[in-house]
């Protein structure tokens, strides 16, 4: 038996215990204040499961006395919104030398950041294409949003250069998406003696569905551009706010929907909050998950709470065609 054994052992127990709250940390779109429809079906049978969604919103009516409660109901559509788990994950190599050479809680910190961040951007990567175009496939043309199809409506179509790229921020919802999990953030470790070292996984099984398309909007931004001019702005996301309210889109209990934003437009609309010169005043965005929720938010100005994030679509051409 290796006379290190008993660290390696100590090792996988530590990153074991540890994942799971370093990768809900990281992690964006999972969250149930961001995504109220979800469901975790961890033990159960099968990959797959059922979201049933609403026909469109029917406002109610005065009623007469004996009259027919039921003629305009909100129905549930026969058929449902399937979402089918996927396999998300990364894995590590640790050596004989690094726990002998190195110490043990930074070689810790170092596998459970690996590990639990490449699953949650792996995660979030997948649930902002799923907001884009309701698949994990990023679309190739921005032109083609245009709110059919299972495609997001891209309400600034017209952002930067006919030909250049643009980064997809999206306003919604909590309403709008379905969120399931099969299996949560796991490790596993295997010795590979062949070359002193151990190899360690962290693998999680989601998946993302829309329930409902016109309860999120994109708002485009010229891609790694923090430029103003023909870029997107506060009015834009304010007109995607109006357009989320007139099409009744669910807000929080608080009134507000959210909205994921780059850096570059994070940059943008702090200059617009506090003066060009002034925006220091407002700290970066700084972790993911659920600490974004307080620590994400640069404003709550015109209906919307901001959240930073680098695992949006971003780099799509854009013919405006």
């Amino acid at each position: 038996m290796s006379t290190n054994s008993a660290n390696i052992s100590a090792l996988f127990t530590s990153v074991t215990t540890d994942l799971v709250p370093f990768y809900d940390s990281a992690v964006l779109l999972p969250n149930q204040a961001l995504i109220t429809n979800s469901i975790n079906i961890e033990g159960g049978a099968g990959d797959t499961v059922q979201f049933p969604t609403m026909d469109s919103f029917t406002v109610g009516t005065t009623l007469t006395q004996g009259s027919d409660v039921l003629a305009t109901p909100n129905d549930f559509e026969t058929t449902a919104v399937s979402i089918q788990a996927v396999k998300r994950g990364s894995g590590t190599f640790v050596t004989e030398e690094a726990l002998e050479d190195g110490q043990f809680d930074v070689v810790r910190g170092a596998v459970v950041s690996q590990l639990s961040r490449a699953a949650a951007s792996a995660t979030d990567i997948a649930g902002f294409k799923v907001f884009i175009n309701n698949t994990e496939t990023a679309p190739t043309d921005a032109d083609d949003l245009d709110g059919a199809d299972g495609n997001i409506l891209l309400t600034n179509s017209t952002v930067g250069a006919a030909g250049g790229a643009v980064d997809l921020n999206v306003v919604f919802s909590n309403q709008s998406m379905g969120f399931m999990s099969k299996r949560g953030i796991t490790a596993s470790m295997q010795e590979d003696v062949q070359f002193d070292r151990y190899i360690m996984t962290g693998t999680v099984r989601n998946g993302f569905k829309k329930l409902r398309d016109n309860h999120m909007l994109a708002v485009g931004s010229i891609a790694g551009s923090t430029a103003t001019a023909d870029n997107a702005s506060l009015v834009d996301f304010a007109s995607a706010v109006a357009t989320l309210r007139a099409n009744n889109a669910p807000a929080d209990a608080s009134g507000f929907y959210y909205a994921a934003i780059t850096p570059q437009v994070e940059y943008i609309l702090s200059s617009y909050i506090n003066g060009v010169n002034g925006a220091s005043n407002i700290g970066s965005l700084s972790d993911l998950g659920n600490r974004a929720l307080l620590d994400a938010v640069i404003s709550e100005a015109i209906g919307i709470r901001w959240l930073r994030t680098n695992n949006l679509v971003t780099g799509v051409t854009n013919t405006q065609g």
